[in-house]
This record gives C-alpha cells, structure tokens and sequence, in this order.
C-alpha cells in the first residue's frame, strides 16, 4: 500500500497506478510502498499532490469532478473524475487563489478548447485554446529541480524584444516550489526535425542535403545568444573564462565518463539473458577504449582560458526547437540539461557549447532516418552504424553549415572572446571536449531511461561527426 504522509488521500493507490501510465512519471522501477506521498494543497477543484522517492520529488496538480471532463485521459472513482489539473479550464485562474502568480503579459479570454502538445516532455505540456482565436501553452512543471532557471530564460528574452521565442505570460509558484509556466503558442509543423527529415524521406537515394536550412538555424541560434547576454549580470552577459572554469568542466567530463562506465558495467551485471550480457559488454568495450579520446577532450579545454563563457540553452537539440509555419525556427524548454546540479544549472559556458550539443542532436537524427529508411530495429541499426555510419557525411555538412553561419554572425558580436583567425582554423579542437561531454550525458541518460538507444551517443564517439573543411 502507498503510505501518505500527513493526511490521508481517498483512493490514493488508485491514483497512483493511474499516473504510471504518464511519460514523465519518473518512478516506474520503483515499489509503490516505496513512495511518499503528501497533499501539498487543497482548494475546491484541485488537490495537487507532492510524490517523493530517494530525493526524488514530482508535483502533480489533481481535477476532482463530478463533471466528465473534455478530455479522455482520466480516472474514474465512483462518481468522482479525477485527471491533470492542467487540463482545467482556466486553470491559471484557480490557482492563482492560493499559489503565487507572476503575470508578464495578460492573458486575454477565457479557455474554450482543451488539448495535450506532447506526450514525449518530463512534463506536462498542454495548449489551451482561447474564445479570443488566441492559444497559450500550459507547461506544468511535474519534476523538481535544484533550481527554477527558466522562468529568468524567459524574463531576458522578452526585455530583449527576441522574436524568435515565446513570451511567457504568467508564472506559477507555490512557497517556493514552482508548479508551471504559461507561454505564447507558436503556430508551428513540428519539431526542428520536421524540415530536415521531409526533406531526407523526399530524396532518398538521392541529395538529401538541407544545408541552407541547417545555416538559416546557425543564424538563429547566434541571435537566440545575442538576446540571452544583451545585459551584463550575474544571469547573463560575458565573462571571462577562468583556469577554476577550465578545471570544472574537465572533471565534469571525467565524472561523466566514469559514471557511463559504471552504469553500463550495471547493465552487464543485471543484464536478462545472454544476448543482453553480450549487447551490453560489447557496448562497454567500446565505451572503456574511449579513455584516451576523454583525456585528449579534457586537454583542449585550455584554449579557452581568457576567453568568453556567457547564457547559453545548455540543452539545445533539435527536439527544443519549433519549426514555424513562417519557416523561422522558435527555441523552447529553457530548463537547463537534466540532472545537473544547481551550480552547474547557473553556470555560464562558452558558447560553442551550445553548437556541440546541436552537432550530436544531427547524429541523433541521423540515426533514426537510416533506421527507419532501412526499417531496422534499434538493435540491428546499432549492430551497422558500429561498424560504419554511412551518414556521417549528411550530418557532418548540416553541422558544418550550421557552424559556419553561426560563427559569421557571433564573431562579429565578438561572442567569444577568441581571435577570428584562431576560431575558424581551430573549430574542430574547440568543440571537441564539449562533443565528448554531452555524448557523455547522452549515454548516462540512456543508459538510465532507455538502454537499446546507448548505442546512439555511443557511435557520435566512436565517430564523431566534427565538422571540417571542404
């Protein structure tokens, strides 16, 4: 039985198998009798729910109804509907009366239609359809992090005037613990994959190149930086990188690299079977040669003393940008990378970062368009992308353009704080130690959530896909 603390919860096991059906459900390995379960607060509709586990924690705002809601994603007891309250209409409103609200921008009419966004976020993401012809986004924040950073990621670009993102409308916080943010809704195709895989699938066979779109988001990402620093302050704005910097981040990618080590030695030992054992040692081998290229990573930091580190995404791949129907691409998700610490959430990185992080998120891509051309399984897309990745060329280009444009347009923002001449000849060595570290973070994340996807940050190692000189 799930045990609560403080008070008692009518119907909470119910409940609780209910909400293990949710993406963002973090617990799903975990016994029930395992989780804590406290009723942060009350009101007349909603009873919003604190879920805790090894220091784990998830909010989760609760609709009690007697009325059927609009949506099919519910729970019944008796003749009580019980779904996400971020569902409710105007929800904003029913909160505000015990939680603590922010408004940036007014939110005009009243909520007339109901849907959910995605189903692929570790949160909640809802639009809500206004009687003005509007839409706003609800993102009801389910995990607790060490820090609420993107309400600041928000709050800068809308003093910059950057159009390029949405503006945020209201803040939701409660003592301290912040339950959701409502944003502008961008009418949009899709993700930033959407553009490039239409083109791919078109031209299979043949040119599936893309690289005035993969520049035209170079150019973007550079504008998305100017906005995140066009102020000088403990958030944004450049400062010098310093040798503590250099020394940070370089046992960052050793921890990394140990940790991917020791979660893949995990997996070997807990492994279901004898092809697993075999998948996972072989994977690990793999892993346990890159020792060498972890170092040299760690080695090239140095060419950053004295140079610039600023505001950047931290988690920029394609799947945090929207594509617009206007065909300009919108950033979203400000959240930071997931499981970093609150001192690694605030810090300042160069921002090449940002590019190398974007870089492995073409080989993520990649990835999935040979194995869905080929009609492949996870397993059997890692068995021949080990051995030979017959995309590094497409994705090694889309990142060379992307490069290219970003760099023509922050050099001469002087983003960097590195002669021109020393950026454009040594760009391979510069974003090498930050390929490495976020393939790093690819694999613990993997490794953690979804292990037949290792193999993914696992070949952008092996072969990673640098962009060079043609």
């Amino acid at each position: 039985m799930v045990y609560i603390v403080d008070k008692t919860i009518d119907d909470i096991q119910k409940i609780i198998e209910w909400l293990t059906s949710k993406h963002w459900w973090p617990f799903k390995n975990i016994e029930h009798e395992k989780l804590a379960v406290r009723e942060l607060f009350s009101m007349d509709k909603i009873t919003v729910l604190l879920i805790e586990n090894n220091g784990r924690k998830v909010v989760v705002p609760l609709a009690i109804s007697y009325e059927k809601p609009v949506i099919t994603d519910y729970l019944r007891i008796n003749d009580k509907y019980i779904f996400e309250a971020e569902y409710l209409r105007n929800y904003w409103e029913e909160v505000g009366r015990i939680c603590n609200i922010k408004q940036y921008v007014k939110i005009r009419g009243r909520t007339s239609n109901v849907h959910l966004l995605t189903r692929e976020s570790t949160h909640l993401i809802v639009a809500h359809e206004l009687n003005t012809g509007d839409s706003i986004v609800i993102k009801g924040y389910r995990h607790i992090s060490p820090i609420s950073i993107e309400e600041k990621y928000y709050e800068t670009i809308l003093r910059s005037g950057y159009k390029y993102a949405p503006k945020p409308f209201v803040s939701i916080n409660y003592q301290g613990i912040p339950i959701g943010i409502i944003i502008e809704y961008i009418d949009n195709v899709g993700d930033a994959t959407t553009p490039f895989r239409k083109a791919f699938e078109e031209k299979i066979g043949k040119s599936s190149l893309k690289l005035g779109l993969a520049a035209k988001l170079g150019s973007q990402i550079a504008g998305l930086h100017l906005a995140l620093n066009n102020t000088s302050n403990d958030f944004s704005g450049k400062d010098r990188i310093s040798q503590e910097d250099i020394r940070g981040w370089g046992n960052r990618i050793q921890r990394r690299y140990k940790d991917a080590l020791r979660l893949l030695e995990k997996l070997v030992d807990n492994a279901d079977g004898k092809r697993k054992t075999i998948r996972y040692e072989k994977w690990l081998n793999h892993l346990d040669l890159l020792g060498q290229n972890v170092e040299q990573a760690i080695s090239y930091l140095e060419a950053y003393i004295d140079s610039y580190k600023i505001r950047t995404h931290q988690d920029l791949h394609l799947l945090q940008i929207l594509y617009g129907h206007d065909e300009n691409f919108y950033f979203i998700d400000f959240e930071g990378e997931p499981g970093r610490t609150r001192d690694e959430l605030l810090e300042k990185e160069p921002p090449l970062r940002d590019i190398a992080v974007m870089i492995r998120s073409f080989q993520y891509l990649s990835y999935e368009l040979y194995m869905s051309k080929h009609k492949l399984t996870h397993i059997a897309t890692s068995g021949r992308l080990l051995r030979n990745d017959p995309l590094w060329n497409w994705r090694m280009r889309h990142s060379l353009s992307m490069l290219l444009s970003y760099l023509s347009a922050s050099i001469n923002a002087d983003l960097h704080g590195i002669p021109r001449e020393i950026i454009l000849t040594r760009y391979n060595s510069l974003l090498y130690p930050w390929l490495v570290d976020r393939g790093l973070y690819e694999i613990i994340y993997e490794a953690t959530y979804n292990p037949d996807k290792i193999p993914i940050p696992l070949i952008g190692l092996v072969n990673p896909s640098i962009p060079i000189n043609t």
